[in-house]
This record gives structure tokens, C-alpha cells and sequence, in this order.
């Protein structure tokens, strides 16, 4: 118990001051900015992409982002009511939901977005099921996917959180507020989520945030484009 205590100790401190260095150097601005720019050159207005449902919309920046043309429908879900309700800048349309069951009809939307989504749910292949279903033929499906196997994993900042035995691993995550984080999460098996439920990836773009990272041979994330070819 002891050993568990020092352990949450440690991470939470490492997580606190990781953090707070980065706020102050705006990193976290600049990567929301960074991703809406990214996402807004993935959606082409050519293709009747008119429909938008951002997964695990949690404070709105993108979703508002993508707002501002009017031609757009944006819905943002999220299972967090409360977060839906402290969004005082809420530009799209907000429901709450567990995103395991999207209370949508089939085939309701023209591109859906996982932005930081799917490591943090308990069965991801349920979701991206959910995404077939209420995907349009042809439409896209846009995910961004943390590299939880990186060597200072992502979200809680702690170096080989990924290969540590799981009660410890457990212990980090809470201590760091990321209870609900899923270390089964890889890009392996997101790319076979996808393709089992009748998606195509077609884009796989490597994130590197900085450029001491950009000769890297391992990123700390992707963003990854799938179009819905059939239903499954």
C-alpha cells in the first residue's frame, strides 16, 4: 500500500509539473489550433460534407471551430454533461450520450470526428461500430489517435506507462486523473476496428508536435482518415 502511496505521489507531480510547463508555453493552444487547421483541410466542402458529429466533444474548441460556415451541422457529443454545460462559447449543437450508443438514426451524418476519443473508452471497437452505422456510404470518419506505446505516454506523462505491470500502471492513471484511459489502445487495433466494421483508411498522417521531433522514427500520434465503403 505503501509503495502504491509513493507511487501516485510520483505521477501526480510529474503530471503537475509537465503540465504546467506546457500551459505556460501555450503548447496545448497551439496543438487544438494546430488540429482544427488539419481537420478543416481534411473536410472538403466539394464532397456534400454538410453533416458533422465530433465524438467526445469535451470543451468544444474544434467543434466551434468548424462552426463559423454556416453550411455546416455540427453536433457535439459527449458523455460528460457537465462539460456541455460549462461550454459558455457553444456554437454547435450539444447532446449528451454515452458514445458506445449514439442516439442516431443510421447513416445521419456526413463525416464524424474521434478527436483524442478512442483511447479513452472501455470498448472502442463498440464505438467505431456505432460510427458504421451512423456514417453515410462514402462518408469519413476522422481520428486522431495519442501513441500510447510512446516513451513519455501522452496523457499522463509518465515515461513507459504502456509496460509497466498493470496495478501500477492503474495506480498512475489515477493519480493523474486518467482513470479512464485504455493502454489496449494501438494503432494495430484501431486500424483492424475500422476495417472490420466496413471502413477504408485512405489518410494516415504522423503527429510530431515539435520539430525535434520530425526525424523521429516513432510519433506520438496520428491522424488517421477512413471512408465508410460498406456496412458490416
Amino acid at each position: 500500500m505503501r509503495s502504491r502511496t509513493i507511487g501516485g505521489m510520483i505521477a501526480f507531480l510529474l503530471y503537475d509539473l509537465i503540465v504546467s510547463f506546457l500551459q505556460k508555453m501555450k503548447i496545448y493552444d497551439m496543438r487544438e489550433i494546430g488540429y482544427s487547421s488539419i481537420i478543416s483541410s481534411l473536410i472538403s466542402d466539394d464532397d456534400g460534407n454538410e453533416t458533422i458529429l465530433d465524438v467526445g466533444v469535451g470543451s468544444g474548441y474544434i467543434a466551434n471551430r468548424l462552426c463559423p460556415k454556416k453550411e455546416k451541422f455540427i453536433v457535439g457529443l459527449d458523455v460528460n454533461k457537465k462539460i456541455l454545460k460549462s461550454n459558455k462559447l457553444r456554437l454547435f449543437h450539444p447532446v449528451a450520450a454515452d458514445a458506445h450508443h449514439m442516439p442516431f438514426q443510421d447513416e445521419v451524418f456526413d463525416v464524424t470526428l474521434l478527436i483524442s476519443c478512442v483511447e479513452h473508452l472501455a470498448q472502442p471497437q463498440t464505438c467505431i461500430k456505432e460510427v458504421s452505422r451512423i456514417t453515410r456510404q462514402k462518408g469519413l470518419c476522422i481520428t486522431q489517435l495519442p501513441n500510447l506505446q510512446w516513451l513519455m505516454e501522452p496523457h499522463t506523462k509518465f515515461p513507459f506507462l504502456y509496460f509497466m505491470p498493470r496495478p501500477l500502471s492503474l495506480v498512475i492513471k489515477k493519480s493523474s486523473g486518467y482513470d479512464s484511459l485504455n493502454l489496449n489502445v494501438t494503432l494495430k487495433k484501431v486500424l483492424s476496428f475500422f476495417d472490420n466494421f466496413g471502413f477504408a483508411n485512405i489518410s494516415r498522417r504522423d503527429i510530431r508536435h515539435f520539430k525535434i521531433f520530425i526525424f523521429s522514427f516513432w510519433p506520438l500520434g496520428w491522424f488517421l482518415v477512413f471512408r465508410r465503403i460498406n456496412r458490416k
